[in-house]
């Protein structure tokens, strides 16, 4: 009696399965029998090919391998990319942070802080969290407007470096009318400070002399108060708190 075929399929099923692991393990690159120029060309095609873990596998191999190769520098910045691309922010932050740490003066610095910038604004959170990130990504964006007026980086920093400064004011508004509120004027008064000292750029300097002036009157700091409606009447004369602005002057003359 022969054999059944189907008894047999199981067994041939996974030695299929083991040889195709194994051929995959042996096609896989050896990195060890490789040239620097090789693997980072390696790395390179794999992170055309959008194949970016294959990208970062290569990369830091290059790196291990030969920690002195003039490739070095263009794999750290391709981890970071990698990374990037893999929508890794705290990841790929951290390889722009020691890339831009380690190489200062490079070429591509403005790619790198302008990147950092980018994942930390992609870690954004809502006004009522821990708003770390932003501010992180407003000193890279800074950085990059400041040093790098000629980047191609540079109106996408000012946008977006506009756009945090904007949440971080926000951020002390929401904690300054909670304290208001509460009747806390002092703590409601330092919150609207800080965006008139900080964020006078913003869209909540006006409502921060405005309420900080009123915060003031509270306090009995009639005078202090009076210099902070004076500008806002002057620097918004047509504004939303104008109107009322007159009418808390006109009882402090």
């Amino acid at each position: 009696m022969k054999p059944s075929r189907t008894r047999f399929m199981p067994y041939f099923l996974a030695a299929t399965v083991l040889l195709l692991m194994l051929l995959t393990g042996a096609c896989g690159p050896k990195f060890d029998q490789m040239t620097a120029q090789q693997i980072y060309e390696y790395g390179q095609n794999k992170y055309t090919g959008k194949s970016y873990q294959d990208a970062i596998d290569a990369y830091e191999a290059l790196i291990d391998l030969y920690p002195f190769s003039l490739y070095v520098t263009d794999a750290e910045l391709g981890i970071a990319d990698a990374h990037f691309m893999k929508r890794q922010w705290v990841e790929a932050e951290a390889a722009y942070d020691s890339f831009a740490k380690r190489h200062p003066n490079h070429p591509k610095i403005d790619h790198a802080l302008f990147r950092s910038g980018m994942c930390g604004y992609k870690q954004k959170l809502s006004i009522d969290r821990d708003l770390t990130a932003t501010q992180k990504a407003e000193a890279q964006f800074s950085t990059v407007v400041s040093r790098y007026p000629d980047s191609e980086y540079y109106n996408e920093s000012r946008l977006r470096l506009s756009e945090v400064r904007n949440d971080l004011a926000k951020r002390e508004r929401y904690i300054a009318k909670h304290y208001w509120r509460d009747d806390e004027y002092y703590a409601a008064f330092k919150r609207y400070e800080r965006i008139i000292r900080l964020y006078s750029d913003t869209d909540y300097y006006e409502e921060a002399l405005y309420y900080g002036a009123r915060c003031l009157v509270e306090l009995d700091e009639r005078a202090e108060a009076k210099r902070y409606l004076e500008l806002l009447v002057r620097k918004y004369p047509e504004g939303k708190y104008a109107s009322d602005a007159n009418k808390l002057l006109g009882t402090l003359q």
